[in-house]
């Protein structure tokens, strides 16, 4: 196995999580692939009769890249199984961190374009970003009071050793100078990023505050799980009453060796403000071999539309390559083209 297979299973043993192998709830096995482990599946069980939201959403720190589109493309799959979901574009973080308010409200506006123009049904979710919900902070707010991450515990992973996955991205990052975030120029501080931590996590306890539900599953890709586990703590802390879980997707390995696809780590990844032509050869640049540590496969498995039975057949042709494969990442290179094209239309 890979390292990011072992670390998905090393995950899934320290935490209890289960696979992914069959239909999870209202989740159909056709999206089995796109999924490295589930937590607590019984709030899918019962979310014919409880009132449950999935809550996930996207950072901006600039164009998309491919594991934003799973993220996005995930979020569909949910809506289309029937459930309430709920994506946030996070506005207000890079706003906190310093970034122009005129740039991230411009950025955030082709973004839910985007979003809807993919296939995401507003009247039957919700799609917002954070700096338009003002109901959200109100209770965060009301919540402050209780948000203290220093009392707060990181499970079982606190007195476990790095996965060698996790130990392979340190040192990726640490090869480049550190994980970087987008160079800002305006005002932060302290306060600033404090409250868009609260924020952060209001924006998946202010629906069960509010009683609007009574279940809340956050989706998220596996190297976020412990999104759900602050979210739990949190509502244990703050007068919030819901059952909290998380579905976790899979991780997307990076090209040229690199442990996964990341803005930080030049040349791992494709985004959608690349040119055709280097889409298309980065693409094709993967010969196959193995289907578990290949960037386009994997990508496959997330960022796209297609449904496990397909996905099978593609992972049998880049296990064996040859022309099979080049037809599938040619369809491939063609359909992550078209989204760039789609991206590009969002700024015109």
């Amino acid at each position: 196995m890979t390292r990011l297979t072992d670390h998905y299973e090393l995950v899934r043993e320290r935490n209890g999580y289960e696979p992914v192998t069959g239909d999870v709830g209202p989740v159909p096995s056709a999206q089995r692939r796109r999924f490295a482990a589930v937590d607590d599946p019984g709030v899918f069980d019962r979310a014919a009769d409880r009132r449950t939201l999935v809550t996930t959403g996207v950072g901006m720190s600039g164009p998309p890249h491919l594991g934003t589109v799973g993220q996005i493309l995930t979020a569909l799959e949910l809506q289309r199984a029937g459930l309430d979901v709920q994506f946030v574009i996070a506005d207000l973080e890079p706003y906190h961190d310093g970034a122009p308010l005129e740039r991230v409200q411009s950025l955030a506006e082709r973004y839910r374009e985007f979003v809807r123009d993919l296939g995401f049904d507003p009247d039957r979710g919700r799609l917002r970003t954070q700096s338009e919900a003002r109901d959200v902070m109100h209770t965060a707010q009301l919540l402050a009071p209780y948000y203290d991450p220093d009392s707060w515990t990181d499970g079982e992973d606190a007195d476990r050793s790095p996965t060698a996955w996790e130990r392979a991205v340190s040192d990726a990052y640490e090869a480049v100078g550190g994980e970087r975030t987008v160079e800002h120029s305006g005002p932060t501080s302290e306060a600033a990023r404090t409250h868009s931590a609260v924020l952060h996590g209001v924006d998946f306890l202010h629906p069960l505050y509010a009683g609007e539900y009574e279940q809340l599953v956050l989706a998220f890709g596996i190297d976020e799980h412990h999104l759900t586990r602050m979210a739990r703590q949190f509502r244990d802390a703050a007068p919030v009453e819901g059952r909290v879980a998380g579905i976790y997707t899979r991780m997307i390995p990076g090209f040229d060796g690199a442990p996964k696809m990341a803005k930080s780590i030049p040349g791992s990844g494709i985004s959608l403000d690349m040119s055709p032509e280097t889409i298309r050869e980065r693409i094709d640049g993967d010969e196959g071999g193995d289907p578990a540590g290949s960037p386009v496969f994997q990508a496959m498995c997330l960022a796209s539309g297609h449904g496990a039975e397909r996905l099978d057949d593609f992972e049998a042709a880049c296990e064996v390559g040859g022309a099979e494969w080049e037809r599938a990442k040619a369809e491939y290179a063609e359909y992550v083209v078209d989204l760039a094209e789609r991206w590009r239309a969002t700024g015109e």
